[in-house]
């Protein structure tokens, strides 16, 4: 058997925290030592390497082309030692975390969680609610849950849920409209009401052109919400029109806080999607959850046909577009 060669292992955690978060400061701190003595383990894994691993610029280090090289697969190796140990300790290796987007977070996952807890009682999930994008090398996170297109780099991406929108309301607010003398009979009837639009007007303009409304000033008019969530929340309580989604509007919709207007559903070239680097996805933890959630994804054509099920008995209550 050939002898491995490898500088101190010091060093090479010292490296690999100080690339994870791009600081000799932060690192030190992970690792409870002193900035000098990060800089001094650096320096000497650079003299052994005969390359530089970092630019130093006054405070700020950036990674050069070897040590761009060089972080995933230490980071790696540490994660898979990590996980390795624990195991031999008899531990789970702490918690799953999982980033996630808040609106899916809340309307979605957090009603979901006692069904994972049931199946796998022996694995804890950590949520961090963030639209931030995920930067898997610097970040303590295992998984995301993201929506986009699904073209984020050097992650696997899994598409979980496509997102089709149309518009909801709560009962009140269309049983009010009808008591005002203004129904909402077709997608026109919108213009004497209230729009709710999640952080863009793009998915009301795309929804009203696809059911025959021109683009007008009023199409634009109504508050703005940065989160979906808080748009389907406002909409629940009677404030106005949404825009919703199944997966997002689905718990809504069957316990009879919202209800659908129209049959008319337009596509959102946006999904839902589950990204993970490499290295996690060898976790066993990281595996059940991923397999549970896919299992859960699954699940979403039956509890559709029982929305529908429940949209029908609502009948009076909803009128079709009309274009």
């Amino acid at each position: 058997m050939s002898i491995r060669r490898l500088p101190p292992l010091n060093a090479l955690r010292a490296f690999e925290a100080a690339a994870r978060h791009g600081n000799f400061s932060k690192a030190a701190a992970e690792l409870h030592v002193t900035h000098a003595a990060i800089s001094h383990q650096v320096r000497a894994l650079e003299e052994e390497a005969g390359v530089a691993l970092f630019h130093r610029t006054g405070r700020a280090v950036v990674l050069t082309d070897a040590g761009l090289s060089l972080l995933p697969v230490l980071s790696l190796a540490f994660d898979q030692m990590a996980e390795g140990w624990a195991q031999t300790r008899g531990e789970t290796g702490g918690p799953v975390t999982v980033s996630v987007e808040p609106s899916f977070a809340a309307r979605w996952l957090v009603l979901r969680l006692g069904k994972f807890n049931r199946a796998h009682p022996e694995v804890s999930l950590r949520l961090m609610p963030s639209g931030e994008v995920i930067d898997f090398d610097r970040q303590d996170v295992d998984l995301g849950i993201r929506y986009g297109h699904g073209d984020w780099e050097n992650v696997t991406c899994e598409r979980l849920f496509e997102a089709t929108v149309y518009p909801v309301c709560a009962p009140s607010f269309l049983a009010a409209a009808d008591a005002a003398g203004k129904p909402i009979r077709a997608a026109s009837d919108l213009r004497f009401h209230t729009l709710l639009h999640e952080e863009t007007v793009e998915h009301w303009q795309d929804w009203l052109q696809a059911a025959g409304v021109a683009s007008e000033p009023w199409t634009e008019r109504g508050p703005m919400f940065e989160e979906a969530s808080l748009a389907l929340q406002a909409a629940a309580a009677g404030q106005g029109v949404a825009l919703g989604n199944d997966p997002l509007a689905m718990a809504d919709l069957s316990e009879g806080r919202l209800i659908r207007l129209f049959d008319l559903e337009t596509p959102d070239d946006e999904a839902y999607w589950l990204v993970y680097p490499e290295r996690s996805a060898r976790k066993a933890k990281v595996q059940a959850f991923r397999n549970w959630i896919r299992e859960e994804a699954g699940l979403l054509p039956a509890e559709i046909a029982t929305l529908k099920d429940q949209r029908a008995r609502l009948k009076s209550l909803t009128v079709p577009a009309k274009k």
